[in-house]
């Protein structure tokens, strides 16, 4: 909600700005434009990829759409892991990291990691 918030604000000062110094909203709105810009663009698309690329992209436009699976808990959780990750390497040498990158499930700092991968994670 406060992404949309965001660039409505944006939006409406841009405008509020532009009408300020004298600017007329007209000579904004080009619908041809629009048209030129997006048709280039497909026709890019299309001319740079096969088929199975093009059918790939386009079955995967709705997911474009849905909630991410990925909570703010989970950024969290591994934004911390790799913290304790990055302070271990710098305290004791990146080679420290070695024998946790083995053996995942024996280690603290990676057990969390390794239920993340096989989507055993409880967000």
């Amino acid at each position: 909600m406060l992404i949309l918030i965001g660039y409505l604000v944006v939006f409406r000062d841009s405008v509020r700005g532009y009408m300020l110094t004298g600017g007329h909203l007209g000579a904004l709105y080009q619908p041809a434009e629009f048209v030129i810009i997006g048709g280039a663009g497909i026709g890019a698309f299309i001319v740079g990829n096969n088929g199975k690329a093009i059918k790939g992209t386009l079955k995967a436009l709705p997911l474009l759409f849905r909630r991410s699976k990925y909570t703010k808990s989970m950024y969290m959780d591994l934004m911390a892991l790799l913290y304790r990750l990055m302070a271990k390497s710098r305290q004791q040498g990146m080679f420290s990291l070695e024998r946790d990158i083995e053996n995942p499930k024996e280690r603290r700092n990676l057990r969390q990691l390794s239920a993340y991968f096989s989507g055993r994670h409880d967000a």
